[in-house]
C-alpha cells in the first residue's frame, strides 16, 4: 500500500522511489538513517511476511511525529486538525521551538516507545500551515506563559527565553490509540483515517532519533528477515553542494556518508542520494549513476532547478547495475 507523508518536506524522494526499489528489489532489511518524510519506505511494493526495517533522522520533533503517528495516531489527527490562524501557527511554533533541546533528543533515545501526540499533532499544524521553513530563526517566543516578539526585548538573554524550562507534555499521555475523536468533523475524520493507515504501515518499523551512524553499526544494519535475504540502505543525507537549501544541513555530513559508502560491505544494496557530479568518484568503485528527481518541498523555492540536479549512486550489489540497466 503507497503511503505519503502527511506533511510538505523538502527534497522528498517520492518521484524517484519507483527506481529506488527497483534497484533494491526486496530486502529483509532496510535502513533510512535520514528519514525525513519517509517517502521511499512508503511507497515499498507490496510484500508478505515480516521484514526488519529502520527509519531514523536526528530532528527530535520530526521523530516524535513518526512514533506518535505510530503508536497513538487518533490523538494525533485531534491535535493536528483546526481553523489555521496566524496566532495559532506562531504560539505552537513557539512552543515547539523553545522545547527543541538536547533533552527532547535523549529522552527519544532514552526509550524507544517515547512520544507525545500532542507535539506531534501541533508540528504537522506548523508543518502544514507555514510557508518556507517554519523551523528557521524567528522571533516569537514563549515568556511567561504569553507568546511575545523577542525583538521587542532588549537584554533578554538565553536565561529568559525558556528554553531550559521544564517539557510538561513530554509523557504517556499521547498513547491512547483507541480514543474518539470529538469534535473533529468530516476534515479531522479525514486526517483520522490517514493517520491510522500509517500507523498500520509502521506497526513494525524501527523509529530511532540520533546520528545517522547508529543505524549503520554491524549490530544495527544486518538484521534481516524474508525477502531476497539481502539488506538495503537508502542514504538521502543534507547535499555537500546544496548551499542554503537545507537550513539545517551540518557541514561535512555529505562527504561523511560518501566515505563510510565507499567502504560499506560490498554485499550491501545502497543507494546515495545528491546534486550533478557529487559523488560521481564511487563510479571508479563500480557504482552506477542515474537521475532520480525529489518530490520538491518549500525549500526548493531557492532554487528551482534544484529536483532535475538530483542523482542517484547505486552500489554493485543493487539490481540495475547487475543488470547494466541505467534508468
Amino acid at each position: 500500500m503507497s503511503l505519503q507523508a502527511p506533511f510538505p518536506y523538502f527534497g522528498g524522494k517520492r518521484r524517484a522511489a519507483a527506481i529506488v526499489w527497483d534497484a533494491i528489489g526486496d530486502p529483509g532489511g532496510y535502513i533510512e538513517p535520514f528519514a525525513g518524510s519517509a517517502a521511499v519506505l512508503l511507497t515499498r511494493p507490496p510484500f508478505r511476511g515480516r521484514r526488519v526495517e529502520t527509519i531514523n533522522d536526528a530532528d527530535g520533533w520530526l521523530v516524535n511525529t513518526w512514533r506518535a503517528i505510530q503508536l497513538a495516531p487518533d490523538d494525533v489527527a485531534r491535535h493536528a486538525v483546526g481553523p489555521v490562524t496566524e496566532i495559532d501557527y506562531h504560539a505552537r511554533l513557539a512552543w515547539l521551538q523553545q522545547r527543541r533541546t538536547p533533552d527532547l533528543v535523549a529522552w527519544l533515545e532514552g526509550d524507544p516507545e517515547a512520544h507525545d501526540a500532542k507535539a506531534a499533532g501541533w508540528w504537522l499544524y506548523v508543518m502544514a500551515a507555514g510557508i518556507g521553513d517554519p523551523f528557521g530563526p524567528g522571533p516569537w517566543i514563549i515568556l511567561d506563559d504569553r507568546l511575545v516578539d523577542s525583538r521587542k526585548l532588549p537584554h533578554l538573554g538565553d536565561a529568559g527565553r525558556g528554553v531550559n524550562r521544564e517539557l510538561p507534555h513530554l509523557g504517556n499521555a499521547g498513547r491512547g490509540v483507541n480514543r474518539e475523536l470529538p469534535h473533529l468533523g468530516n476534515a479531522g475524520r479525514g486526517v483520522a483515517v490517514l493517520m491510522r493507515r500509517l500507523s498500520e504501515r509502521l506497526q513494525r518499523v524501527r523509529i530511532t532519533c540520533g546520528d545517522w551512524r547508529r543505524v549503520l553499526t554491524p549490530a544495527a544494519s544486518r538484521a534481516k528477515t524474508g525477502g531476497d535475504g539481502s539488506i538495503a540502505v537508502f542514504l538521502d543525507p543534507p547535499y555537500a553542494t546544496s548551499g542554503d537549501l537545507y537550513a539545517h544541513s551540518e557541514d561535512g555530513i555529505a562527504q561523511q556518508v560518501h566515505e563510510w559508502a565507499a567502504d560499506a560491505p560490498d554485499d550491501l544494496r545502497i543507494v546515495l542520494c545528491g546534486f550533478d557530479s557529487e559523488h560521481d568518484a564511487l563510479l571508479t568503485l563500480g557504482w552506477t549513476k542515474v537521475n532520480g528527481r525529489a518530490g520538491g518541498g518549500a525549500g526548493y523555492n531557492s532554487d528551482p532547478t534544484a529536483g532535475r540536479r538530483e542523482r542517484l549512486w547505486m552500489s554493485p550489489a543493487c539490481r540495475s547495475s547487475e543488470q547494466g540497466v541505467l534508468l
